[in-house]
């Protein structure tokens, strides 16, 4: 039995090789096993629930549980992990070493239950790894490890989620999207991948960040941490030539329906907001830019990008998302160039860049934006 309501789940894994991408989800499951809407399923594109009390840390691979929320028809949160591309690459947890699940206190850390599972020998690329369930109005953890042949596209539809390819039905009365598991990763710099054009144009582009605040190094037996404010910002240009920036730095946020069409949500200077910093493209305005550069830089603590984990997410409307990690590293620079967003024929091209500077007249100079830098604070 779990004796409190307010949990984190931690799922960890040992041994996975490059170009092995191990995605975490969770079902949330009725009397029948299965979910009620599309909505109970939390994954990579579909993060919270909030009425039920389930949110999930991509980055940390971590689930915040509020069992307290739930509704009574809840009866049972799967939690499972599948490998990305498993057609394409052929891939299975066989490739991993060993899987842990730490179910945890929300409030002291006090571990509460832990399972880990060998994975050696297995051919399965999805597994059914723990469940939380209700049992006599009391919540309990149950250990499975149960493999599972396919991906996740056959687990969702196994648990009852409608899985499509995002077009929604004709039908005005129940307008239903299938959930869209498609997610694409630039793996190699100078990557390119181009959004498809859709009838009513691009729709908002949402480009987020999310990043570890709290990168540790272990120093002989000593484990040692130093928290990182890191930045999401972009320059832009507009086909007239007009040129700018929107960014924390100097409260230039930017707006979403004025020019010039591109908005920052917050300035999350911890790193522990959920969602990180987010960065929003009117995609309606979209045919009169002609590119956008986006980039972070650490306004607050050492460069330390090795430790970091920084990957942008870029979504826009009934599109695969793309992923951009910062997975080369430059420790002795203060400012990284991801990706490129570029308007080739109306459509949007993006293209994955990784390079360092120094700052911001540097990484300018690099792409020949023309603007003039400077000195500037956040409020």
């Amino acid at each position: 039995m779990l004796p409190v309501a307010a949990l984190h789940v931690d799922v960890s894994y040992a041994g996975c090789p490059p170009g092995v991408t191990v995605d975490v989800s969770a079902f949330l499951l009725n009397e029948h096993g299965k979910v009620a809407s599309d909505q109970d399923f939390i994954f990579f594109n579909q993060l919270t629930r909030h009425d039920q009390g389930v949110e999930l840390d991509l980055q940390k691979s971590r689930f915040t549980l509020q069992l307290d929320k739930t509704t009574q028809k809840l009866q049972k949160i799967a939690l499972v992990l599948t490998i990305s591309q498993v057609a394409k690459k052929n891939q299975h947890f066989g490739l991993l070493g060993s899987i842990t699940v730490l179910v945890k206190d929300f409030l002291t850390g006090l571990e509460l239950a832990c399972f880990s599972l060998n994975t050696h020998g297995f051919n399965e690329a999805a597994l059914i790894m723990a469940e939380i369930y209700r049992h006599q109005q009391q919540w309990k953890f149950r250990a499975l490890g149960q493999g599972f042949i396919g991906g996740l596209q056959p687990l969702a539809e196994y648990y009852g989620v409608d899985v499509g390819e995002g077009e929604a039905a004709t039908d005005e009365a129940a307008k239903i999207t299938p959930v869209n598991l498609s997610k694409i990763t630039l793996e190699k710099k100078g990557q390119s991948i181009s959004l498809e054009k859709q009838g009513d144009g691009l729709g908002e582009v949402i480009v987020n960040l999310n990043w570890n605040s709290t990168p540790i190094k272990v120093l002989g037996n000593t484990k040692t941490g130093a928290s990182i404010d890191l930045d999401l910002a972009c320059l832009w240009e507009f086909n007239d030539g007009s040129i700018g920036a929107v960014q924390a730095l100097g409260g230039h946020f930017g707006a979403l329906h004025h020019f010039p069409f591109i908005e920052l949500d917050q300035d999350d200077r911890s790193g522990q907001s959920l969602m990180g910093e987010t960065l929003r493209i009117n995609g309606q305005h979209w045919p009169m830019l002609k590119r956008v550069l986006i980039f972070t830089f650490i306004y607050d603590g050492v460069p330390n990008w090795s430790h970091v984990d920084a990957v942008i997410t870029i979504k826009a409307k009934m599109q695969p998302d793309i992923e951009v990690r910062l997975d080369s590293h430059r420790n002795d620079q203060f400012m990284c160039a991801i990706a490129m967003l570029e308007n080739i024929n109306q459509q949007l091209r993006i293209t994955k860049l990784v390079d360092y500077f120094s700052g911001h007249q540097a990484m300018d100079k690099a792409y020949g934006w023309g603007l003039n830098y400077v000195s500037g604070t956040k409020s």
